[in-house]
């Protein structure tokens, strides 16, 4: 009986943990809305390989205007601490952990654009799933 209430636990963890449907809409839009603009177009293969173009302006570019439009980097390209908090509570069961998952991820290394990518490539790293896929 033991195991069967930690399993229903964790399954519901797990379910509360996941990107609600209107979030994934909002963040595809903001998607394709950097997609749209010239200036801020990358090739999805590049941005489905992140890691691999980290220091890509191109890719950064594109993460930056991602991160800005959807509130976790305002206009000067600092990072805004409490929406990044408020977007990991959002994908996170366990809600002690976000403190720490936010202090891993919101850095600042090098300038705006490479920020972004870092702070995207920490949210795939850490399993923290604010992000649509891309298809």
């Amino acid at each position: 009986m033991k195991a069967i209430v930690v399993l229903l636990c964790a399954v519901l963890g797990v379910v509360l943990a996941q990107l609600p449907p209107d979030e994934k809409a909002f963040l595809k839009n903001v998607h394709d809305s950097c997609q749209a603009n010239p200036a801020t177009y990358a090739d999805e293969s590049k941005l489905k390989k992140l890691s691999q173009y980290i220091d890509d302006r191109v890719v950064g570019t594109h993460m930056l205007c991602m991160s800005q439009k959807a509130g976790l980097q305002k206009s000067n390209g600092d990072l805004d601490i409490g929406v990044i908090k408020q977007k990991i509570a959002l994908v996170t069961a366990d809600k002690s952990k976000v403190d720490g998952l936010v202090k891993t991820c919101a850095v600042v290394n090098g300038g705006p654009e490479k920020t972004a990518n870092l702070l995207w490539l920490c949210f795939v790293k850490n399993n923290i799933d604010y992000l649509h896929r891309l298809q």
